[in-house]
């Protein structure tokens, strides 16, 4: 009789899940709430300072591999990627285009996985978030240094996917992304795809290389 009794309960209670499930009202169905703006610079921020506070544990190459999943999460390099070469964008074929964006990629997680490569006591200060003009919102982080002045960093993000992303950077009232776009197409006049290939994993295979 017991066990009869407790197959039934077990029945009523599988087909109750079952129908919260399909109704959407199951909490473990529910759909993931995606970071926002200022979410997503926390996460970088906290992956950063990491990668600063262990820099002589993890080296350049584990300070890259704790870097990158986070970097691309955060980035959208291939926005970014596209527009660092202005109109040559469009003069490259589908294996150009996926080479380019492939050497950017390595080379901008490089420059972080380089330069992050010490700690003496940083901290990193969320300041504000703006409100959405024309899509991009702005998120104001501070880097502050014991001993320098703070670095104020404008990170400009928009919806990608579902997910916010940074699509440039300013410094001191300065697009980093005009900056890097400047240097990159005087390249592509000059040397071409070629050229600028060589010139980025260069670049990348300086940052791998120890301070002398």
């Amino acid at each position: 009789m017991l066990h009869a009794v407790r197959g039934r309960i077990e029945q009523f209670i599988l087909l109750v899940t079952f129908f919260m499930i399909c109704t959407g009202m199951f909490p473990i169905m529910a759909e993931a709430v995606q970071p926002g703006p200022t979410e997503g610079i926390q996460a970088l921020n906290a992956c950063l300072l990491d990668a600063m506070k262990r820099a002589d544990e993890l080296g350049y190459a584990g300070r890259y591999k704790l870097l990158e999943p986070v970097l691309k999460d955060t980035f959208d390099f291939s926005f970014m990627g596209a527009k660092s070469i202005g109109r040559f964008w469009e003069t490259l074929n589908d294996e150009q285009q996926a080479l380019f964006m492939k050497t950017y990629t390595d080379w901008s997680i490089a420059t972080y996985a380089g330069r992050f490569d010490g700690y003496s006591g940083e901290r990193f200060e969320l300041v504000s978030e703006s409100a959405p003009v024309q899509g991009i919102v702005t998120v104001i982080s501070k880097l502050i240094q014991l001993k320098e002045e703070p670095i104020t960093f404008y990170y400009l993000m928009r919806m990608v996917e579902d997910r916010w992303r940074v699509v440039d950077i300013q410094i001191s009232g300065v697009s980093q992304l005009a900056l890097t776009r400047a240097q990159f197409t005087e390249v592509m006049k000059s040397k071409g795809l070629d050229g600028l290939i060589t010139m980025l994993k260069n670049k990348t295979a300086g940052f791998a290389q120890p301070k002398k």
